[in-house]
């Protein structure tokens, strides 16, 4: 998941018993700005300013290293760097800064070397403003910690953030940087003894045992980061994020302009007709019509007369010359999908059309010009048909001058949640949204279906929901029921580290985490097992 994917509004459910809001069983209060700012005076007027800031930063500090670990534990991100920008993207959600984070530099090996950002209408500096006036210092305390403990979590290591300046010194904004506690050049005993943070090493070997389900190989995340995966684009109809699919558009628009015959491939509800229409409006042509005919739906003889036209008195009920799609398209598209069903005894007249651009309707003497551009879409595998003798080999490959092939969804799993929160807001505006356990079964399914079986799921999902939070129990039972393990382990073809890995991490889950018990499971030994754990970042 991404962090521009994240809403904290989707996290914070109602105790049924007593109406709490609530976060992973954690009760949440709402504190007005102004009570906070009357008791943060007192606290200040009455007991020594170095230790109010530790007060508020430990605060903060225990904040953080829970929302951190609420939302790994709910999400499966991307990387550590989208974990960390839904962190800092959380701040404004929770209203105490509009936070950006405009910088993140990682050593080589994968550890931090540092980050930089801003934060915005500081709660903390606006209480300073508003109550005690300008400050000769940084005052930000609580969102230091809150970061500090966040980044912490987001990245694996001991992580200190500080105010370089702040807007209660006049800034029009706060800036902060954030480093491994050793690179600021302090003792980190010192620190931990300034801001009562003694229990800092137990938190952090709790949080790597809570993290290690939701981390990756370190090479396969630097892989992600190096190729700075693509903005979600919405063009010609195609919502995408994956580079699955934006490899795939890549290549549609390159012949959009040209007048090639294009042949679509592709499981049933992958979305051959968005490509084709996204092809269309690029094509130069977009001002035309685009015509589109499922050569399944209908007879032969109704299928002719469809695709060429007829002349008046054809055929019985013949009452009128009829043009067909290929002169009504005029220099538009048309686009012929589940090509494969054609009958062999149209086939000829296609290819004609094809190759000599040009026509004859059915009971008709002359020919005429054919100027529309073909685009054709089938799910069968067409090469299988021409050996099987049920498609014209010369028609195959008149049609596939430009072949595509439109990539299944679970190939292009980046696009899940955002293909759901788009039918989503398509069908109910303004929707609460999909509980964090909602996004990891559609992310664990298959999709057999695809984009289609996708946008029905949501529809059945909000037919049940209503304007409640989309639960697992409301996506239809195919979607939402228990994951089959083999669909969890191998869906998306892993390569056998993977594919063991995974197999391990349920183990282990059904051993209550004991180890020794889950080795023997394995058919190794304890030893063995802790070596791969270790590999695999798993604690």
């Amino acid at each position: 998941m991404r962090a521009a994917d994240f809403r904290l509004a989707e996290l914070i459910q109602r105790d049924a018993s007593t109406g709490f809001p609530v976060i992973n069983d954690n009760r949440l209060m709402m504190i007005g700005l102004g009570a906070l700012g009357r008791v943060n005076q007192e606290m200040i007027q009455g007991l020594d300013l170095e230790l109010v800031e530790a007060i508020f930063t430990r605060m903060g500090y225990e904040n953080g290293l829970a929302l951190g670990l609420v939302l790994a534990d709910n999400y499966d991100w991307d990387s550590r760097e989208e974990l960390l920008r839904a962190g800092v993207a959380a701040c404004a959600m929770a209203g105490v800064a509009v936070a950006e984070l405009d910088e993140l530099i990682l050593e080589p090996a994968g550890g931090l070397r540092c980050f930089r950002g801003r934060w915005r209408q500081s709660f903390e500096a606006q209480l300073q403003l508003e109550g005690l006036g300008p400050s000769d210092r940084p005052v930000c305390g609580l969102l230091s910690g809150l970061a500090s403990g966040l980044a912490s979590v987001a990245l694996g290591q001991e992580i200190w953030v500080q105010e370089l300046y702040c807007q209660a010194q006049g800034h029009d904004h706060c800036a902060y940087e954030g480093r491994p506690i050793a690179d600021w050049g302090v003792d980190p005993a010192e620190l931990r003894r300034r801001f009562s943070l003694e229990r800092l090493d137990d938190d952090m070997a709790r949080l790597r045992q809570r993290l290690a389900a939701a981390q990756r190989d370190l090479a396969a995340k630097q892989a992600e980061l190096a190729r700075l995966r693509p903005a979600e684009v919405t063009a010609g109809g195609v919502l995408h994020r994956s580079k699955a699919m934006g490899q795939v558009l890549a290549l549609a628009a390159k012949v959009a302009p040209t007048a090639s015959t294009v042949l679509i491939g592709g499981e049933s509800g992958v979305g051959k007709e968005v490509l084709a229409r996204f092809i269309h409006q690029r094509s130069g042509r977009q001002a035309e019509p685009f015509l589109a005919i499922n050569c399944a739906a209908l007879p032969a003889t109704l299928l002719e007369s469809e695709l060429f036209g007829h002349v008046k008195g054809a055929f019985t009920g013949a009452e009128a010359d009829k043009p067909g799609l290929f002169l009504e398209a005029g220099q538009g598209t048309v686009f012929l999908d589940e090509i494969g069903e054609l009958p062999l005894e149209l086939q000829a007249k296609l290819l004609r059309a094809l190759q000599e651009k040009e026509i004859r309707p059915v009971g008709g003497l002359k020919s005429r010009p054919v100027r529309a551009r073909i685009i054709a879409a089938s799910n069968r595998d067409l090469a299988e048909m021409v050996s099987a003798g049920r498609l014209r080999e010369d028609l195959y490959y008149r049609l596939a001058v430009f072949p595509l092939v439109a990539p299944p969804l679970r190939q292009r799993r980046e696009d899940i949640l955002l293909l759901a929160r788009h039918f989503l807001e398509k069908l109910a505006p303004g929707h609460p949204g999909l509980a964090p356990a909602t996004v990891r079964k559609m992310e664990a399914h298959a999709w057999p279906g695809n984009v289609r079986e996708l946008e029905n799921a949501v529809e059945h999902a909000v037919i049940l929901a209503g304007n409640e939070l989309i639960q697992p129990e409301h996506l239809p039972q195919a979607v939402g029921g228990a994951v089959g393990a083999a669909d969890w382990l191998a869906g998306d073809m892993p390569n056998q580290d993977e594919l063991l890995r995974r197999y391990t991490k349920l183990v282990l889950q059904a051993t209550g985490g004991n180890r020794s018990q889950a080795a023997r499971m394995l058919g190794i030994g304890v030893n063995t097992l802790w070596r791969r754990l270790k590999q695999w970042d798993m604690g």
